[in-house]
Order: C-alpha cells, then sequence, then structure tokens
C-alpha cells in the first residue's frame, strides 16, 4: 500500500511538473487546429474547444503518468477538441436490435471448434487482404465500414483481388433496419447486398460521411451468405480470423479509447455494444495475447488506425465483448463476360470532407484522478447581496455558495431564493470577474433560461442558469451559477459580481461571489493527488 501510495505521488509531482500556462496551451492548441485543417466558427466556439482540449491533454497525461506499467499509451488526435460525451455520440453506431444478442447466445454450441487447430498467429494486412484505414468521420456508420472490411476481406480471399468497396452505398441505400449515420448491423448489411445483388465500389460511390439520396452504381462484389460465428467463443472467433477477416462488435464507450495510441489494450473495458469494427488477426507480445483490430477513426488514431485488443481475457465475450457476436460473409468478385473485371486496387487511404463541422455537445464527464494544489485544501468561498438592497426588484432572503472550501477543478455553484416584488417579462444580466482586483473577464445577455460562458484562453466556464420568465409579483425567483475553474487557472481571489435588470433597466438585483483560491500565501507548485470519482 505504501508502495502504491508512493508511485502515486511521484505521478502526481511529475504531472505538476508537466503542467502548462494558459498561453502555452493556447498555442498548442492553435498548431493542433492547424494539423488537422480544424477551424471554428466564433470566438465562444473557440474558447469550448480549447477547454476541452485542455481537459483531455490533462487526462492523457495523468493515463499515461499512472498506467506506463500497462503498456497502453494515449496521445493526441484528430478528436482531441471533443468532449468525452460528444465523442461517444459522433464515433459509435453499433445498434443491436432488442433480443439479438438473446438469439445468437441460443445458438450457441459449447466446444464446437474445440478440436480444430490454426496457426498461433494471423495478419491479414500483411496478407494484403484489408484496405488501408478508413474515416467514418462525424457519421454514426461503423457497422458500415465493418461490413465493407469484411466483404472485402472475404472477395479478397476467393479471388486474391483487394477492392475497396462503398460504404456510402450502405449508409445511403441500406434500410434493412440499418439507419445511416444513426447506426446499424453487420449482418442486415450482409443481408442487403445479398438481396441487392452485390455493392459498388469506393471508387464509384464515394464516402460524404452523411446520409444522401440512394443512387444507382455498378456493383462489383457480390454475396452469397454469411455465416454467424458461434457467440461468446474466443477460440471459434480465432478459428474465423485464421480463415478472412471477420466483423465485430466491441464497446468503445470509455475515454482510453477516445485517445488510444498504442500497446495491448488490458484496461477495464465493458460488453454493451456499442461500435462496429474488423478482427484481422491475432497474435502475442511478451506473452500477452491479443486480438489485432482495423477501426474506422483514420489512421492517426491508434497504431495507424488499428487497436490491440487483449485476447482471452474478460470472460467468454472477450475484450470489450469482442467475441460477442461475429460474423463474415463468402464474397466473390462479380466476372463480366466470364472475365473477371479489372479492380483498382487501392492505394491511398479515404479523407471525411472538410465540411464536416464539429458540433456542440455536453460537457464530458469527470475524470477518475486530478492533481490539486496543498494550498487549494485551504480556500474560502462567501456571498452576499451588492448595491441598492432596498431598491431593488428581487430580494434574496436564502444565498449560499458550495463548497465552502472550493477547489480549482471542481464546480462552485451559488444559489438564491427570494420573492418578486413586481412582475417582469424578461431579464438582461452582466457578469464581471475579477483576479486580484483587476477586471479579466465580462459578459452579458439574458437571464431568462440558461447561458453557456466559455471563459478566455480555456479557463473554464461559468453556466448562469435563469428565471423562468416572464415572472409574477410575489413568485418565488430561484438563481443558479455554476463557476468551473480549470486545475491551469491561476491562484488567487477571485470576485465574480452578477447584476440584472429588466427591460425598464430597474434594477432586479445584485450578487457578489468572493473566492479565494490563495490559502492566504502564492500558491506553490506542491501537488497532491486527490481522488473525485470512480467510473
Amino acid at each position: 500500500m505504501r508502495i502504491a501510495s508512493t508511485s502515486l505521488l511521484l505521478a502526481s509531482l511529475a504531472l505538476a511538473d508537466a503542467l502548462k500556462t494558459p498561453l502555452e496551451y493556447e498555442h498548442e492548441f492553435s498548431a493542433w487546429m492547424k494539423t488537422h485543417s480544424v477551424s471554428f466558427s466564433d470566438a465562444l466556439e473557440f474558447a469550448k474547444r480549447l477547454e476541452n482540449y485542455i481537459a483531455n491533454d490533462m487526462y492523457i497525461m495523468e493515463h499515461n503518468l499512472e498506467n506506463a506499467w500497462t503498456g497502453v499509451k494515449l496521445d493526441h488526435n484528430e478528436f482531441s477538441s471533443m468532449s468525452f460525451e460528444e465523442f461517444k455520440f459522433k464515433m459509435t453506431g453499433y445498434v443491436m436490435p432488442e433480443g439479438y444478442l438473446e438469439q445468437r447466445l441460443a445458438s450457441r454450441v459449447d466446444n464446437l471448434w474445440s478440436d480444430v487447430q490454426v496457426p498461433d498467429s494471423v495478419d491479414w494486412q500483411d496478407k494484403g487482404g484489408v484496405t488501408p484505414v478508413k474515416n467514418q468521420g462525424m457519421c454514426g456508420s461503423c457497422w458500415a465500414f465493418s461490413t465493407t472490411g469484411a466483404v472485402e476481406g472475404a472477395a479478397f480471399v476467393s479471388s486474391g483481388k483487394l477492392v475497396s468497396l462503398s460504404e456510402q452505398e450502405l449508409v445511403d441505400c441500406d434500410h434493412n433496419g440499418d439507419m445511416g449515420c444513426n447506426g446499424g448491423l453487420m449482418d442486415h448489411a450482409f443481408a442487403w447486398i445479398e438481396d441487392n445483388g452485390g455493392i459498388c465500389s469506393e471508387d464509384d460511390y464515394e464516402y460524404k460521411a452523411k446520409a444522401q439520396v440512394c443512387r444507382d452504381c455498378e456493383k462489383v462484389v457480390k454475396i452469397s451468405g454469411f455465416q454467424d460465428v458461434n457467440p461468446q467463443d474466443e477460440h471459434a472467433l480465432k478459428v474465423a480470423v485464421a480463415q478472412q477477416p471477420v466483423s465485430v462488435a466491441i464497446e468503445a464507450d470509455q475515454k482510453a479509447f477516445q485517445f488510444y495510441k498504442s500497446g495491448v489494450f488490458n484496461l477495464t473495458c465493458g460488453t454493451r455494444l456499442d461500435h462496429g469494427v474488423l478482427a484481422v488477426g491475432y497474435g502475442s507480445e511478451n506473452g500477452q495475447k491479443f486480438w489485432k483490430v482495423k477501426n474506422s477513426w483514420g489512421s492517426s488514431w491508434g497504431e495507424k488506425g488499428y487497436i490491440r485488443l487483449a485476447r482471452e481475457e474478460n470472460g467468454p465475450a472477450g475484450q470489450c465483448g469482442i467475441a460477442s457476436v461475429p460474423s463474415y460473409p463468402f464474397a466473390t468478385l462479380i466476372k463480366k463476360d466470364e472475365e473477371t473485371e479489372t479492380q483498382k486496387i487501392v492505394e491511398e487511404p479515404r479523407s471525411v470532407p472538410a465540411a464536416n463541422a464539429v458540433e456542440s455537445f455536453p460537457a464530458e464527464e469527470a475524470r477518475d484522478f486530478r492533481p490539486v494544489n496543498l494550498a487549494d485544501l485551504f480556500s474560502s468561498a462567501k456571498i452576499k447581496q451588492c448595491g441598492d438592497v432596498g431598491s431593488a426588484i428581487i430580494d434574496f432572503s436564502d444565498l449560499e455558495v458550495t463548497p465552502s472550501s472550493p477547489q480549482r477543478g471542481q464546480p462552485v455553484s451559488f444559489f438564491g431564493n427570494g420573492n418578486a416584488k413586481k412582475d417582469f417579462d424578461s431579464a438582461n444580466f452582466k457578469l464581471g470577474v475579477k483576479l486580484a482586483g483587476t477586471q479579466v473577464f465580462g459578459h452579458s445577455g439574458k437571464l431568462c433560461g440558461d447561458t453557456h460562458i466559455p471563459l478566455p484562453l480555456g479557463l473554464g466556464h461559468i453556466d448562469v442558469h435563469g428565471f423562468a420568465c416572464p415572472m409574477k409579483k410575489g413568485k418565488s425567483s430561484d438563481l443558479k451559477v455554476d463557476v468551473n475553474l480549470p486545475i491551469i487557472a491561476p491562484a488567487g481571489n477571485y470576485e465574480i459580481q452578477l447584476t440584472s435588470d429588466d427591460d425598464s433597466n430597474s434594477s432586479l438585483f445584485c450578487v457578489n461571489v468572493e473566492l479565494d483560491l490563495t490559502g492566504g500565501e502564492t500558491a506553490k507548485k506542491t501537488h497532491v493527488y486527490e481522488p473525485i470519482s470512480y467510473m
């Protein structure tokens, strides 16, 4: 226990030394934007994305320091400006129909392939049976990429030729229980390809990362059926992968997946299937058995677009559920006049159109651990009314700020409850933030409803939860404000003042919050590690 505590302390001290200034983060984020050809529509969006980037950078550093012994490394990629919630919403898309898993399990036969001998390692990428890594973009079409990958591999096995097939055709045209960018199932897609006489090439029907009107194209590969692999049986999956690439589904909604860079992924992982991928091989490294899996998140993610998942771990379903519902098709090239049509062998990966803008989604979930300054442990918070309280339309009889000892990196909330002295239809607010007596930020807006206010340079955000307008005289008026200052925010005395007027410029209220985040002295660079949640 003492050794573990010492290791944790050393990791936190190393992380403390690695912390960057707001300006350094802004420069780093600008370089990231240039690398990934990303731009944002306005300053508020830029600030929000910078805030996400900083939080993600902290998570990556924390993981790599704490979990170096696992061999799993995380790093920045094209998802670095996305919150975890946004990432999960957009980058998964495997939809399993109700009762599907139960139906597959009901057909399971124990020890079906136990006597079948296969090689110790297989890699269909090395054999030339896998097209370059593709990128699904901001579209929940992973099921389509898993489908085409399996069909491409099956056609390669039967013909010796590798043809890149059209995910966009599946997104646009396959309505056999599949839903375009809103998810689908590989078995449904296999059946659709079989029923519709085949599937077109990527060259003929290029990927757009959004659902469009279905159009005609020339079919180049056909399917004569597909086989469901014995579920929750890793040896059966091994036998299947030994003969061709196999469509599999996994649970990818853990944050480490978002920034996976390298290593055999042996971290905690569930089996709630939400992402379709392609098993292209298996092997072992330093005694650690793994599955080699092709993803559809671009070549900058993971090991050039691939991930190695631990094999023969995490029960019958396998790591992240990889052995739960595997399947593979039987495919051949479509011939013309008894001759195999010449196909273009894919040499370059496809790219997602740059026009696919990043959308806004809820803030990310809390991380397991975070470093905090020791000085923060001796902080304080005070709240009071300000201005001419007697003439204000709302007199807050009850004001509260929590926690009473705030810390950077944790939300600070203040609440107000009072009664309106007269009717008002709408309300405006002005927000001012001072640090050490100097005004550092100001914002104005409407106080009816909710307002999200990013602070400059990624230094957190403030959420104002306002009134339900119009307000009637005597009605209870509840106000809540959440202040989020990240770990990298400067130590010091913060003063936050929120004032509000109605449309006639009559004062509704004035509230002043003082946050002492110095502990009475200049914050030191000594750090401890404090658990804040267990996910």
